[in-house]
């Protein structure tokens, strides 16, 4: 689509008269965004309707890194001979080209473009907009980040056994070994006519549990649970809910313990 986008344009510069009407094109976007936050890019577009025909016009709006998070809107109204048609797109950075590190990232957007056809049937006329750059903003401070040694971390490997040690502990591992499997074997005997796997813990609920336990430890763990409630509401379905976890998570000021276990509460009532 882009490189039709471009194509068009080119065209249309080249059989544009002297004389063509021309067309204004005005980008607008926060000048500062924090990782996550939706956002607001809109493109206006003006030219006059008594040379220029409305119903050719096609606008060119590349998002870049950003991540559109809902539908294009477009609008269009009248101001004495000039049409102003306004197309507004809901963005977020939620990749890693446009994710900052130790310092906000500076992210320039590809120039937006318009063009349509004039009403004389000889040519068309191109609008080329102006330049907008964002800030991505960290949520977090590099030493913060590094500071804290992640909860949810779990040691998967088992350290070197020291030769003299393995051959002294060997026996006594294997008769241990041995009678567990005996145990464990008499134990299956007599629960397996009544034995149930257990059901397993829906995802929004052991995130739910987590957030609630994060209250009691430092703000780093808190933005994580949230975090992780906020993708289990999504995968749910529930999508406020969702936007206010991630809002909980990567707002600028931190989750405190009572703020978390009441957002804790409300979900659990929500999903009952």
């Amino acid at each position: 689509m882009k490189l039709l986008a471009i194509g068009f344009i080119v065209g249309s510069v080249a059989v544009t008269g002297a004389h063509a009407a021309p067309i204004r094109v005005e980008a607008v976007a926060p000048a500062t965004v924090g990782v996550g936050d939706p956002i607001a890019y809109t493109v206006v577009v003006r030219f006059p309707a008594s040379t220029v025909d409305p119903a050719s016009l096609q606008i060119f709006a590349d998002t870049g890194p950003f991540t559109q998070i809902g539908p294009t809107t477009t609008t269009r109204r009248s101001e004495g001979d000039a049409v102003v048609v306004t197309l507004e797109q809901r963005l977020a950075c939620l990749d890693l080209p446009c994710a900052p590190a130790d310092q906000a990232a500076r992210i320039r957007l590809p120039v937006a473009y318009a063009a349509a056809r004039l009403r004389s049937g000889r040519g068309a006329s191109t609008g080329r907009g102006n330049l907008v750059t964002i800030a991505v903003a960290p949520r977090v401070s590099h030493a913060d980040v590094h500071a804290v040694t992640p909860t949810y971390r779990q040691e998967t490997a088992l350290p070197v056994a020291d030769g003299r040690a393995a051959r002294l502990v060997a026996p006594f591992g294997f008769a241990t070994a041995a009678s567990a499997l005996v145990a464990l074997a008499l134990a299956l005997v007599a629960l397996r006519p009544r034995s149930h796997p257990p059901a397993p813990e829906p995802e929004l609920a052991r995130a739910v549990r987590l957030l609630r336990e994060s209250a009691t430890r430092p703000v780093p763990d808190r933005r994580r649970a949230a975090d992780f409630v906020g993708r289990a509401a999504a995968s749910a379905g529930s999508h406020a809910l969702a936007d206010d976890a991630s809002h909980l998570a990567w707002s600028a000021r931190a989750p405190g313990p009572s703020g978390t276990a009441a957002f804790a509460d409300r979900v659990e009532e929500t999903e009952q």
